[in-house]
């Protein structure tokens, strides 16, 4: 029996063999005949052309079955001048069974595609590029040699393109290795398909549904072919954890009508939020969820470039969890109920999504409300928002991106109902209902494009419409602090539109504002961690940057305690502040500072953020000057500083200044004018007087008085102008001293002084007989400020003489040739009748001409 069953085994083997053999052979003898047969068969079925790089017969491509492989395969599609080919396919097999080889009838019984794009279109008449199949009119019997008998169909690495042009839809699926039985009769053709696929996206209009997801599909459809109608039977839809259930009727007679059930199961937070639109979704998406949520809906109706099916969808959760992968905080028992209709014109303007009793808590918080969102493309909104919230807690769950950190608590009740176009056309419009209530308490904030803290924030804002009233809002900035009482107008345009205007109009009180932490906020960020406190001190007072929000207006009455920058140290600061178009005006501000008191009025114009332009106009009085010149760093020379000057200024100016966002000044473009008395004066170890030994001894030089200084000084194109002024000192031999002269921002020093020679120093008769006054001892201080001269002004002394007394027959040098005065003009070759009836005054400094300000190009600055 053993060796029977050998000897079968044997007989069985060597039969296959030999039929394997023969089927080669027979596959070698009729290549051609089978190709050529594959040609005419399928240029019977199709009506437009097809490409094909290279036609084979395999036995070893499809096995066990033989197969006609075609590669390099571009099928063109059935729109005229459509230039885009309906299919584009590395190799396309078409694999018929061995047994059909040795009947000689072949039929085509499985088809795969692999490394292809189909591109099914529409175009904008609603005509399709996907009809390429020539109507069969012949006969049907089965003793054709070549036909099409379909039993599989695989798909991969396949990529389809669904693209109607009219009805604004796309879709875009990638088969990866889809599978798909067929059953064809006369009248129905069953098909069950399942394998995996990936859906890069489905748009409708501007949105994107189901974008990125991996779908793995199980499906059984039945196609009446006469009836033109396609019955699914309950298939499974998987992505990710959820399953979605499609069952319902497709029919395609003329438009396509749509009866279809959906239904989720096992679905997730994602699983809803890819049925919203992206604009709806927001971050929700990278979002994950625990407990039960659950989905399903129907569409009903007809499709076509004319008209879209309803569609109705219920959706929610009960007692569900939410969190972030990527965040330590999650929303524990939440409940809520929603859903999504497109209305009974099925459009997007009669489309709702409502979310309705939607509670939760937040680490044990409660929070709550309920939203209803209709027209989507003119939406109106409905929103109901409580919260009760740890701010820590609640930014770890949903990140801002502004915030860096944050804590303390805050309670949030909102109301807001109106449509949103008219929202954003006139925020505070009548129809437009919004009110609500927020209270800080104890949250401090860090935020990511300012360096200084908020701290200690506390206070109560009260929403009506579209304004907040603003109760006790405290709290500090850094080192700074502030109480705040009024109103903000606008408050929710400009929280919720962009480029809307916020009103200030408040009382703000403070008992310190540090404006070097305030000013340079920014280089608290970018400062090393190893830097000194020198360096860090260096670094506050070196760079600063200012800017004014364009879409910010202030109308607050001040009133500060203390107010420091750099070396200035102010108290009591009370006094008007308005902003408007970017422009910071004050018609009054008050301070105590350096001593005394000063007040000022005018305008800071920061439209461009490179060229401040600062106009002011102020007056102080009884300021000590040592503190001024110290408070001021002795105005940027080193030439008098303050351990010189002693005596209390009194004084008012006009001035237009000129910055950049730094707060360099750009000094070419300065301009002022200064009226100052300085009384109880004195100028101590003042270096250029100790090289005036010959008029006085060095001790009195040394510690020079005057009562009281009145000048006028100009600043203009770089450069300080002073006229000529007269200084009434306690030094006996020069008791009354006129200096006037220049003084550049480069630090170059061009002084005069006209110093009077009392009685006694000079022979009588040089005095001269009617003199008064006794002559002038011309004096010039000039360089800089590390490398001046004092010496006798010779150039106008002369100059003086030559004004004075005609021309001689020759040039004589004397004493007169230094001294101005009487004494000057009492050559003997002079004679009464050739002196001037009137001497003029041998040295004038006047005020400059105004030059126009030049604007530079693309900027803009009105003076």
């Amino acid at each position: 029996m053993l060796i029977r069953l050998k000897k079968f085994f044997l007989y069985s083997l060597l039969g296959g063999i030999l039929l394997l053999l023969g089927s080669i052979l027979g596959i070698w003898l009729g290549e051609e005949r089978i190709i050529a047969l594959f040609v005419r068969e399928a240029n019977r079925h199709l009506r437009t052309p097809v490409q094909v790089g290279k036609i084979d017969l395999s036995l070893i491509d499809q096995f066990p079955r033989v197969s006609v492989t075609l590669q390099n395969v571009v099928v063109g599609g059935s729109l005229p001048q459509d230039t885009v080919a309906l299919a584009r396919a590395r190799r396309l097999y078409c694999a018929f069974d061995i047994w059909d080889l040795a009947a000689g009838r072949y039929r085509i019984r499985a088809v795969t595609l692999d490394s292809a794009t189909v591109q099914v279109r529409y175009d904008a008449q609603s005509q399709p590029n996907w009809d390429v199949f020539r109507a069969d009119s012949s006969d049907a019997s089965d003793d054709k040699p070549f036909a099409f008998d379909l039993e599989r169909i695989v798909l991969r690495r396949v990529l389809v393109v669904y693209d109607d042009v009219a009805r604004r839809q796309r879709h875009t699926i990638r088969a990866h290795d889809l599978r798909a039985g067929l059953s064809v009769t006369d009248e129905l053709i069953d098909i069950q398909a399942d394998g995996k696929a990936r859906i890069e996206a489905i748009e409708l209009g501007q949105d994107k549904y189901f974008r990125q997801k991996e779908m793995t599909l199980k499906t059984l459809i039945a196609i009446d072919r006469p009836g033109r109608r396609v019955a699914i039977q309950p298939s499974d839809l998987r992505i990710g954890p959820a399953t979605y259930s499609v069952a319902g009727t497709v029919g395609y007679g003329g438009e396509t009508q749509l009866d279809l059930r959906l239904e989720g199961r096992q679905t997730d937070i994602q699983s809803v939020v890819a049925l919203l639109p992206p604009r709806l979704a927001g971050n929700l998406s990278a979002y994950r969820s625990r407990g039960e949520v659950y989905f399903r809906g129907t569409v009903r109706g007809a499709m076509s470039a004319y008209s879209n099916p309803r569609v109705d969808v219920q959706f929610g959760c009960r007692d569900a969890s939410f969190y972030h992968p990527e965040y330590r905080e999650t929303v524990e028992h939440v409940y809520l109920t929603g859903s999504f209709d497109n209305g009974n014109k099925r459009s997007l303007r009669t489309s709702t999504l409502a979310l309705r009793q939607v509670r939760g808590t937040l680490h044990g918080r409660a929070l709550g409300g309920n939203l209803r969102y209709q027209n989507f493309e003119d939406p109106t909104v409905q929103l109901d928002l409580r919260a009760d919230l740890d701010v820590a807690r609640a930014l770890r769950f949903y990140p801002v991106a502004a915030v860096r950190t944050a804590s303390g608590d805050a309670r949030l009740a909102v109301r807001f109902n109106g449509n949103l176009r008219a929202f954003r056309a006139q925020p505070a419009a009548a129809t437009v209902q919004s009110s609500g209530d927020l209270t800080l308490r104890g949250v401090s904030l860090r935020l990511r494009d300012f360096g200084q803290p908020f701290t200690g924030l506390s206070g109560n804002f009260i929403l009506r419409r579209n304004d907040v009233a603003v109760s006790d809002f405290k709290g500090r900035i850094g080192r700074s602090d502030f109480q705040v009482n009024g109103l903000f107008k606008n408050a929710l345009g400009w929280l919720l539109l962009p480029r809307q205007q916020l009103l200030v109009e408040a009382d703000v009180e403070s008992r310190l504002l540090d404006f070097d932490q305030l000013l340079s906020a920014q280089l608290a960020e970018t400062a090393s961690p190893k830097s000194t406190p020198q360096s860090k001190k260096r670094a506050r007072q070196s760079e600063y940057e200012f800017h004014v929000a364009p879409n910010l207006a202030l109308d607050v009455q001040a009133s500060v305690s203390r107010v420091q920058f750099r070396r200035f140290r102010g108290r009591n600061l009370n006094g008007t502040v308005r902003l408007r178009d970017q422009v910071i005006s004050s018609p009054t501000l008050s301070v105590a500072a350096a001593g005394g008191q000063a007040s000022i009025r005018g305008s800071i114009d920061a439209r461009q953020p490179d060229l401040l332009k600062v106009h002011t106009t102020m007056a102080c009085s009884q300021l000590p000057l040592d503190s001024l010149f110290y408070v001021f760093e002795d105005f940027g020379q080193k030439f008098i500083t303050a351990r010189h000057l002693r005596g209390r200024l009194t004084a008012s100016g006009e001035s237009d200044l000129y910055f950049d966002r730094r707060l360099t000044p750009l000094t070419d473009r300065m301009e002022a004018e200064v009226r100052a008395t300085v009384r109880d004066g004195e100028l101590n170890n003042f270096e250029p007087l100790q090289k005036l030994s010959m008029i006085a001894r060095r001790e009195q030089l040394r510690h020079l008085r005057f009562a009281e200084l009145t000048n006028n000084f100009y600043i203009q194109s770089r450069t300080v102008y002073m006229p000529e002024m007269e200084i009434r000192s306690n030094v006996r031999t020069a008791s009354i001293i006129r200096v006037t002269g220049t003084h550049t921002f480069d630090q170059q020093m061009d002084y005069h002084l006209s110093i009077p020679v009392l009685p006694g120093l000079l022979h009588r008769a040089s005095v001269g007989g009617s003199g008064t006054t006794g002559p002038n001892l011309l004096l010039a201080i000039q360089g800089d400020e590390n490398n001046f001269k004092v010496s006798y002004d010779r150039a106008r002394a002369q100059a003086n003489r030559a004004a004075a007394t005609p021309p001689s027959g020759g040039p004589r040098l004397n004493l007169g040739d230094l001294l101005d005065g009487p004494a000057a003009a009492t050559d003997p070759a002079a004679t009464p009748a050739t002196r001037p009836a009137e001497i003029r005054k041998p040295f004038e400094m006047k005020k400059p001409v105004k030059k126009p300000a030049q604007p530079q190009p693309d900027e803009y600055f009105d003076f």
